[in-house]
């Protein structure tokens, strides 16, 4: 049988008037019913009596503050419609505790706020008004979701993008909301600012930041116009990110390719992962393509030999063809299959056998959690996969006409393609100048023309 009285717990104009449903002899809740009142025109049931509650965490009894148990006073019209309306309230709470206790439903705080707020005519939170749910709903979509070439589907990337956004979220719930889902609606400049401040703290870079509040601009648009209630703060909530300086672009030139090619190794896992490497400065594909290579990509076409495959990233299907370098390592046995983490820890121990050891001053990650730190060391230290399609992409430029060489490499602009080989505006006038000296030149020698003399003026 439960019990359900009503109080206040001030002295001010406008004091809360909170519910006390007592459930059991070990069970008392209270929440706020939403309604205030003047606390002189607030009737006691009896004199002012402070009520103990036991603290669970502390395990022991401490006095909260004055709780007065009482019921409007009745002269005043708008008294006797607030009594009415809390009488209702009263029997709307006794009414679903008993369904609920029938169902074998726990009665909580929760509950509790769920009641009153049907009462009050509240708007329930649904499953996609949590914001992880709608990440969620949004990395299901994604093969149905537009991408910004205007095609459909997202990338793998991308979807990998959202799933670590959502973790994040995940986390910072934990760390700062107990564990609470934030809701979609609560999305607003104040909430921006502190989940900017913790990735900080995080010790995430200025872009990575930046990109976490693009996700969630993203996430909450979407929800907006699936009609799930956001903030109207949305539209002023701005992103962040760093200019970058210029940086050291890592390659490997012909020349180095072949010092790792003449490189003597003994292990097993070295010599295979050279084979990897040098394929990869020849074909110009991202590590998790190129690492997927087997025979079944490589074929023949009006007698030329090429590789086909779909790039992940793009999903876009390319074919590129081989040269002798690299006919002649796949002749040789083509590498087997290794994990992209292993090709990376295997080629810096090749280039550093290889001597490729020149001091370069480029960005370094120390730990997946850090950002990455600008430090001086030998090149070597710096090779990872991305190496393979930088170097492709940098020593065929200028040799190759750049829209082959980005149909090769996956860059969708000419801008990206440029600014991922470092080039810049000198490049470019030192290029032209090479084209010009290929144009036929034009005769400028003066021609004569002989004028006979008549003998007349």
């Amino acid at each position: 049988m439960a019990t359900i009285k009503f109080l206040i717990q001030s002295k001010s104009e406008s004091s809360n008037i909170y519910i006390r449903l007592s459930v059991g002899r070990n069970q008392i809740l209270y929440r706020k019913t939403g309604f205030l009142i003047n606390s002189n025109d607030w009737k006691p049931e009896e004199t002012k009596k402070a009520i103990t509650i036991k603290n669970a965490s502390k395990k022991k009894t401490t006095t909260k503050n004055t709780q007065i148990q009482g019921t409007p006073k009745q002269g005043k019209q708008e008294l006797k419609t607030l009594k009415f309306t809390l009488d209702k309230l009263s029997a709307e709470i006794e009414n679903a505790f008993n369904v609920s206790v029938s169902q074998g439903e726990t009665i909580t705080g929760d509950w509790l706020q769920e009641q009153i707020d049907i009462f009050n005519n509240k708007k329930q939170v649904i499953e996609l008004d949590v914001l992880t749910n709608y990440i969620q709903k949004y990395i299901d979509e994604a093969p149905y979701k537009q991408n910004q070439k205007k095609e459909t589907g997202l990338s793998n990337g991308r979807v990998q993008n959202l799933k670590l956004f959502k973790n994040t979220i995940l986390r910072y719930e934990a760390e700062t909301n107990k564990g609470k889902s934030i809701l979609i609606k609560d999305i607003n400049l104040q909430f921006v600012e502190k989940y900017k401040i913790w990735l900080f703290n995080q010790k995430y870079s200025v872009n990575y930041v930046g990109k976490n509040i693009d996700n969630l601009k993203t996430i909450c648009f979407d929800a907006f116009k699936n009609d799930i209630e956001t903030s109207t703060q949305l539209k002023n909530i701005k992103s962040i990110s760093e200019s970058k300086a210029p940086e050291e672009i890592i390659t490997l030139s012909e020349a180095e390719q072949e010092k790792i090619k003449k490189a003597e190794l003994f292990r097993e896992a070295l010599i295979n992962a050279r084979k990897w490497l040098l394929l990869g400065c020849l074909i110009g594909q991202r590590g998790g393509d190129l690492l997927n290579i087997t025979g079944k990509n490589i074929k023949e076409v009006n007698g030329m030999k090429i590789i086909e495959l779909k790039q992940r990233k793009t999903g876009k299907l390319v074919a590129i063809p081989l040269l002798p370098e690299a006919l002649e390592i796949i002749e040789s046995g083509l590498p087997y299959k290794i994990s992209l983490a292993r090709f990376n820890e295997y080629i810096k121990d090749v280039c550093e056998i290889a001597e490729i050891n020149e001091p370069v001053t480029a960005k370094i990650k120390v730990t997946s959690r850090n950002p990455l730190k600008v430090e001086t060391k030998p090149k070597y230290k710096f090779i990872t996969s991305h190496v393979c399609r930088r170097s492709f992409a940098t020593n065929f430029y200028g040799r190759i006409p750049t829209p082959v060489l980005m149909n090769v490499t996956g860059h969708g602009t000419e801008r990206i393609f440029l600014h991922y080989i470092g080039n810049t505006t000198y490049d470019n006038a030192y290029q032209m100048l090479e084209y010009f000296s290929k144009l036929a030149p034009k005769d400028k020698t003066p021609q004569l023309e002989v004028i006979h003399n008549t003998g007349t003026k």
